[in-house]
């Protein structure tokens, strides 16, 4: 992606399948990141990268000649000639990390509006082991390929790769690819599985426009309150994982539909903001949480026959027992 300073690349350039009310068409890079056990969470330096690259990709557009050649002289400066599109994209950044964050890039990127897509919690350990497991199998399998290939066209690192991604392609989002590989496919199969055994994760964002990933129990059930006629009653529950690690619970019900469970994680930054501090030696409480970020949670799904918009509206019980819960792990701390 062209920018005002530069050229870009991130992993996965997306775009919004329909134009928000009253703003610009939305594109979206995505950007992931895995680290091994023990390299510890993303830092401020890959969130400072993203908000530099959103600053010089929304700063690029140029709609007008700056050349006034065909221009009437004797005109003004609003009859320069009109060269470029009528419309520019207002581009969006999602960092996801199978480690986390760390409180610094967590309160980076929450100022900047980055999305941080958090995969490091119990939901996604399944299938990062999986990824893991295989990621050693075909680093092993390039350098073999590297090292033993004595064709004139021998096999390099790139080709292997786009192998890789035109086999999981193929087995993911259907269609015919010209560097799918059966063999492939078969290394690829426990991961291919694993994908299709989570069957879909959803977009939500929260009224104050934060992006969390919502892991469905059922997705199935979960697209049944999304066609219902009223949006689904729910209630809300926190916990603290083993790892130390937060994370949320939003229980579904609507009339007629079996119940589904919702759960996400939030950064610790966020979480900050539940409990209460001394400033200037008074006592404040800080905005309230719950009415300020998640008094609506708005879902979307986009298929190519139907476009879907749900609104969770959650109830008031679960800020003072998520205020307790950090509270006594703050006295267990100390």
């Amino acid at each position: 992606m062209r920018g005002r300073g530069g050229l870009h690349q991130a992993d996965v350039l997306g775009e919004f399948a329909w134009a928000p009310a009253f703003g610009s068409p939305l594109r979206l890079f995505v950007e992931a990141k895995w680290r091994g056990s023990g390299r510890g969470r993303l830092g401020i330096p890959e969130a400072r990268h993203a908000v530099g690259i959103l600053q010089d990709v929304n700063q690029s557009l140029v709609t007008i000649d700056p050349s006034l050649s065909g221009v009437d002289p004797n005109g003004g400066p609003e009859d320069t000639q009109f060269s470029g599109r009528g419309f520019c994209y207002q581009y969006r950044y999602a960092l996801c990390s199978t480690s986390g964050f760390t409180l610094g890039a967590q309160a980076y990127a929450l100022a900047h509006q980055v999305a941080l897509l958090d995969l490091s919690h119990a939901d996604y350990d399944a299938i990062r082991n999986v990824v893991d497991e295989i990621g050693n199998d075909l680093i092993d399998l390039i350098g073999a390929e590297e090292a033993s290939d004595t064709s004139e066209r021998p096999a390099t690192r790139p080709s292997v790769v786009r192998t890789i991604r035109s086999t999981l392609r193929s087995q993911l989002w259907g269609g015919e690819f010209d560097e799918f590989s059966e063999a492939m496919r078969v290394i690829l199969s426990p991961l291919i599985e694993q994908v299709h055994s989570i069957g879909e994760l959803f977009i939500g964002v929260s009224a104050t426009g934060f992006v969390i990933i919502l892991k469905a129990d059922n997705p199935e059930s979960m697209v049944r309150h999304m066609h219902a006629p009223n949006d689904p009653q729910t209630t809300v529950y926190y916990s603290v994982q083993e790892n130390g690690s937060t994370q949320w619970q939003i229980i579904l019900q609507s009339p007629g539909i079996e119940d589904c469970n919702l759960s996400f994680a939030l950064p610790d930054a966020m979480l900050h903001a539940l409990d209460e501090k001394r400033e200037n030696g008074r006592r404040s409480v800080m905005l309230d949480f719950k009415q300020q970020h998640f008094s609506r949670i708005t879902v979307y799904r986009m298929t190519e026959t139907k476009s879907l918009v749900c609104s969770l509206r959650l109830d008031r019980n679960w800020l003072t027992y998520a205020r307790q819960e950090i509270s006594r792990r703050r006295r267990r701390s100390e």
